[in-house]
């Protein structure tokens, strides 16, 4: 199994035809038919179902498609990370993260590091922090900007100096609106929509104390904009970071911070022992750089 093959799979797989996946190969159809038949007896199992018009992959072609991508991205990430000339910084720097307010830190950093560096392209990748750690442990992303991660000692990290602070999204003119502030009180029995990260933290749970078991669950979610649109249907209350919606007069939505606060730590975290490519290197230089001028 090598890449080339992997390659000729995974644009089967897109194009869901033999013939245009061929075409867009540059291959004829008789050789990608035959690479395909050789992968199956490399790997002892059937990964296409061939019909008359259409090509679709089998359960174990589908994980074989994920498998692949990975592998494809890797190989072409280490291929442009050796072949760049050594006395000019340019590349790819990819970073996986949750909505966070943070973010606005490392957008800066961006900025500034590719007004000096404007060969390197930034890759981001959006997820919950299971799907972003999952991502920097099998080194499909080098960077990850976490918040209120509980093992973050296993990775090297900067504190990012903003903290992401908890608080109610919910439609104008709802009751809640009425006060400063929100209380665990204030949402018991009332329908809530609830961070998939904050349930895996435990981070709302403990703020919500002896009341939780009294909280009504309608939906949960892992990015904030879904959440507002459930806002908006008047499905629930969404307990989410601030500054990550847009709310106040023509928003539609208000926000109200939690009494007590709750406020969730932001790193920017990379794999210990992990050797970076010299474009990621030297961003990683220019974060530390930011995280010493705000401090």
């Amino acid at each position: 199994m090598n890449i080339r093959v992997l390659r000729y799979f995974l644009a089967i797989c897109r194009e869901g035809n033999m013939s245009r996946a061929a075409q867009a190969l540059h291959v004829t159809q008789p050789t990608l038919s035959r690479q395909m038949a050789d992968l199956e007896r490399e790997l002892g199992c059937e990964l296409l179902v061939r019909g008359n018009r259409t090509v679709t992959p089998t359960e174990k072609g589908l994980y074989l498609r994920r498998r692949a991508e990975e592998i494809v991205a890797l190989a072409d990430q280490t291929t442009s990370d050796l072949t760049h000339d050594d006395d000019v910084i340019e590349g790819d720097v990819s970073i996986g993260a949750g909505e966070s307010e943070g973010m606005r830190v490392v957008a800066a950093r961006i900025r500034a590091f590719r007004e000096r560096y404007p060969h390197v392209r930034f890759h981001l990748r959006s997820g919950n922090s299971i799907n972003v750690v999952e991502w920097l442990e099998r080194g499909l992303v080098d960077f990850a900007v976490l918040m209120a991660y509980p093992e973050i000692n296993r990775f090297e990290h900067v504190r990012l100096t903003p903290t992401d602070t908890w608080g109610v999204l919910m439609p104008n003119g709802h009751p809640l609106a009425q006060t400063d502030v929100i209380t665990p009180q204030d949402l018991v029995r009332r329908p809530l929509i609830l961070s998939e990260q904050a349930l895996e933290t435990d981070e709302l749970s403990q703020w919500f104390g002896s009341l939780a078991r009294q909280v009504e669950v309608a939906a949960t979610y892992n990015l904030a904009f879904n959440a507002a649109l459930l806002v908006r249907e008047n499905v629930g209350c969404a307990l989410v970071y601030d500054r990550l919606v847009p709310t106040g007069q023509g928003a539609g939505m208000e926000f109200r911070p939690l009494d007590p606060p709750v406020a969730s730590s932001i790193d920017f975290a990379w794999k210990r022992g992990h050797a970076l490519a010299r474009a990621p290197r030297a961003f990683l230089e220019e974060m530390h750089r930011g995280s010493l001028e705000a401090s």
